[in-house]
């Protein structure tokens, strides 16, 4: 269908400025879009009244006509427009009931004035950046107008209905961390949020589970990776999962199946050295010294078997405990026991954690005020599946061909 329609627009100007132009004929927009939804509208109802469409999908008898006199409220991105309600009569089996089908028609929720794909652009942009900016930023670029609790609304929305799932391209390479968010009633701690990740045949992450509680928490952890994990070893009968080998990611992950492998991230072991060689008061000279000799023994000598290289890191945790370093010499020896699961397995990928960068990601949105769980989750699920799942607004396509 092409849609032919005319309009005469007065638009008053108070100078020749180009932003006084542009800024009056967008005002003028609505006017436009107004008319040309109620032409398509009124269009379409008569098609599907005349050929029965209608009726197959109210699975009616039969549909008459009652009355499109009244209007009702649309918000849209040229500002709020007023469009016919269509009412009808619906009959079944010698009886009728009134119905407004307006909504119907165009696709929009029944008592909802904000159509589903504007709801899901509110829900990115309070995923992008705080509410109050979004907020602002709409209205200065689009004359949709809402009220700030609709945004917050529509995160709420779109968080709960993003279904995550398995990379397409997927490999059987996944990751776990998690990291610190404040929320009420939390402590000085705040929550745990949970993220697992999996790797594509690229090297790069796909969230397939997210979840927010205490620290430590199984049952969480669960929740966040359990799905996962059952879709994975059916896909592939083997997984490697990637973490700092958090006591509460490991057992979950082992819980959750026999065919798991936990790989150490490496990049956690030589962070985390430098904690408990701190712990063990340690000079800092003497400190960097340990770390880089531990780094070239365990990774930088290419020409060591895994088992010299073990060796070598024994004679090492020997000397460590010798000087009553028992901190750091407790958590190396710890290290060495899923540190190679990348050379078992083949991998090339895992064997240092993205999963710790996408934690910028995560605080870049969360690291402003105080959240609910709830709230957090939401949010970070958006804005996760927006950056590394290709999540976008499902309706919004643009058309090669208008006309």
């Amino acid at each position: 269908m092409k849609v032919n329609f005319g309009i005469d627009i007065n638009i008053e100007v108070a100078d020749s400025s180009l932003k006084t132009l542009t800024l009056a004929f967008l005002a003028s927009q609505r006017l436009v879009f107004k008319k040309f939804v109620t032409q398509s509208l009124m269009y379409f109802y008569q098609e599907r009244l005349a050929s029965d469409k209608l009726c197959r999908q109210l699975q009616a008898e039969r549909i008459t006509q009652k009355s499109h006199s009244k209007t009702t409220k649309l918000k849209t991105i040229f500002g709020d427009i007023w469009v016919p309600q269509i009412q009808v009569l619906i009959w079944q089996e010698n009886t009728s009931h009134q119905r407004s089908i307006t909504r119907l028609l165009l696709g929009v929720e029944p008592r909802c004035q904000i159509p589903g794909f504007m709801r899901e652009l509110l829900g990115l942009l309070g995923g992008f950046t705080t509410y109050r900016v979004g907020h602002k930023i709409l209205k200065m670029f689009s004359g949709f107008n809402c009220s700030l609790m609709s945004v917050w609304r529509s995160v709420q929305w779109l968080g709960k209905r993003i279904k995550l799932t398995l990379a397409k391209d997927g490999i059987n390479e996944f990751e776990a961390d998690g990291t610190g968010i404040p929320t009420r009633n939390s402590g000085k701690r705040g929550s745990e949020l949970k993220v697992v990740y999996q790797r594509d045949k690229k090297g790069k992450l796909h969230l397939v589970g997210i979840a927010i509680g205490k620290y430590k928490d199984v049952s969480n952890w669960l929740q966040a990776m359990g799905d996962a994990i059952k879709e994975g070893v059916t896909q592939f009968g083997k997984l490697v999962l990637a973490s700092d080998c958090d006591s509460a990611i490991t057992e979950t992950a082992l819980q959750c199946d026999d065919n798991v492998v936990i790989q150490r991230d490496l990049w956690h072991v030589f962070h985390q050295l430098k904690y408990y060689l701190w712990q063990d008061k340690v000079e800092k000279s003497i400190r960097n010294n340990i770390i880089s000799l531990v780094y070239k023994i365990m990774l930088v000598k290419t020409q060591f078997t895994v088992q010299h290289r073990l060796r070598l890191v024994g004679i090492v945790i020997d000397s460590l405990i010798q000087n009553d370093y028992t901190h750091t010499a407790t958590y190396l020896k710890t290290c060495t026991e899923n540190f190679y699961t990348y050379v078992d397995e083949k991998n090339t990928n895992i064997y240092t954690s993205k999963t710790e960068r996408s934690m910028r990601t995560i605080n870049a949105r969360i690291n402003v005020g105080v959240w609910s769980d709830d709230g957090a989750l939401n949010a970070t699920k958006i804005r996760l599946s927006y950056y590394y799942n290709g999540y976008g607004v499902s309706d919004w396509k643009k058309s090669d061909k208008i006309a």
